[in-house]
């Protein structure tokens, strides 16, 4: 039996669903279905009563998930006996979102050697896509990057949502209508990160999900720039709330509240591979 195996079903009979799991493992439902499917073969019996809508545990299943949530229970014990008793040594590479680490890195990274003197943190810092490529390479050892809120893996990476991110639509003051849906906006050119940053990408969907274009006027590195762009009228941008409240070019910008600022929502997620994932040398 493998954990993952377990978290699955676990997942699925927690959410009543195996659409649910899906949205709590950051998965596809295909993968979900095959996790459980291979549970139920180490096994050797039905876990899921699939004639019902939605599949419900079977009255074995139902003990199975008690025994389930034991094991999970006892490898955290395990995991943070072995963290409390023993210090963590060795290298860590961790690939991290060029606007995360804009945000977090600088305090992170000393309160991370701080906490675990005798590891070696390497991090390196690219778009979302990249440091995800880079762990799917082997090069990085977790990524900690910006998805949709829709985004799904296949089987090999394992994705833990580390927080919903808030962003703002924002434009030179006096520009825009301080309320608006995101169809409206579709015909205004946007100052945004190149392709690649995960916030675009979230964008891009939403728009996308409509049939709409993303028309991009520019696209730069660098919230703090892209922002002084916005001021100065070249188009809107969309950015993490915080920075736009630390930015040094606020006063000369607004935000526009978003009707359906649902369909652009992005979330932060540590990334790491599954045990079964291939291994690349």
């Amino acid at each position: 039996m493998k954990l993952e195996d377990i978290h699955a079903f676990v997942a699925v009979v927690r959410s009543e669903s195996v659409t649910g799991a899906a949205e709590v493992l950051l998965t596809h439902q295909p993968a979900v279905t095959r996790r459980v499917q291979s549970l139920e073969k180490d096994l050797g019996v039905l876990l899921l009563d699939r004639n019902t809508k939605p599949s419900r545990p079977t009255p074995l299943g139902r003990r199975v998930f008690d025994l389930c949530m034991n094991v999970m229970r006892d490898v955290e014990l395990i995991e943070d006996l072995i963290r409390a008793d023993a210090p963590l040594t060795g290298r860590l590479r961790v690939g991290v979102a060029e606007t995360l680490a804009e945000l977090a890195l600088f305090d992170a990274l000393p309160a991370l050697r701080e906490a675990f003197p005798q590891m070696e943190v390497e991090v390196a810092s690219g778009w979302s896509t990249e440091v995800i490529g880079q762990l799917r390479q082997g090069a990085v050892d977790a990524a900690i990057a910006v998805l949709p809120e829709s985004a799904r893996f296949n089987s090999g990476l394992l994705a833990e949502s580390i927080g919903v991110l808030p962003m703002v639509v924002v434009a030179q003051r006096g520009s825009a209508p301080a309320r608006a849906r995101l169809d409206e906006l579709h015909d205004r050119e946007w100052v945004l990160s190149p392709e690649g940053c995960g916030f675009r990408d979230s964008l891009q969907r939403a728009l996308s999900d409509r049939g709409l274009p993303l028309a991009i006027r520019i696209a730069t590195f660098g919230t703090e720039q892209k922002l002084g762009l916005v001021a100065r009228g070249v188009g809107l941008g969309f950015v993490p709330e915080n920075m736009l409240e630390t930015s040094a070019f606020a006063p000369a910008l607004q935000r526009i509240e978003l009707a359906d600022s649902n369909r652009c929502r992005t979330s932060g997620a540590f990334i790491r591979k599954t045990s079964d994932a291939p291994h690349i040398a």
